[in-house]
């Protein structure tokens, strides 16, 4: 779930002088990032399940046997931070940990057969996040939004 600082964000305050943060793309990329884990929580209330851990959950569900390494790698994060991430996932029996064949050092992730189960039944609320965050947006907006945000980050579809 978002934390507290992400919960109940209160609106810009129209009497400050904001200089040239309003026209930062970082700065308000860090906003819209705040306000998708706001929106993630709303929608996920009552899920022990924050964003990060409904990305593991999706990298490991459509790449079974995924690496530590590589789910850190595809989520740009540290690996410590995503070791912190899939601890309570491993604990609640919804990831399995297996131990790569050629390198028995290195740890790979499965959805167990509950945590299948689990995240099929949860993923389709994703949508209603999605559907909420760009509710201020046409559909062709909420595209180009998408397309350039691949395009700053390097991700294109497949």
């Amino acid at each position: 779930m978002a934390t507290g600082a992400d919960q109940g964000a209160e609106p810009p305050v129209a009497s400050l002088d904001y200089g040239l943060l309003n026209e930062l793309v970082g700065h308000l990329l860090r906003h819209a990032f705040l306000r998708g884990h706001q929106v993630f929580g709303e929608v996920f209330a009552g899920e022990a399940l924050t964003p990060l851990q409904f990305m593991v959950l999706e990298l490991v569900d459509r790449n079974p046997g995924i690496t530590h390494r590589d789910v850190a790698a595809a989520m740009s994060s540290a690996p410590s931070v995503l070791t912190t991430a899939l601890k309570p996932l491993v604990t609640a029996g919804l990831l399995e940990q297996v131990r790569v064949a050629e390198d028995g050092r290195r740890v790979a992730y499965r959805l167990s057969s509950e945590g299948r189960a689990h995240f099929r039944a949860v993923r389709p609320r994703i949508a209603e996040a999605e559907r909420r965050l760009l509710s201020g947006l046409e559909p062709d907006e909420a595209e180009a939004l998408r397309g350039f945000l691949r395009r700053i980050t390097g991700r294109f579809p497949a």
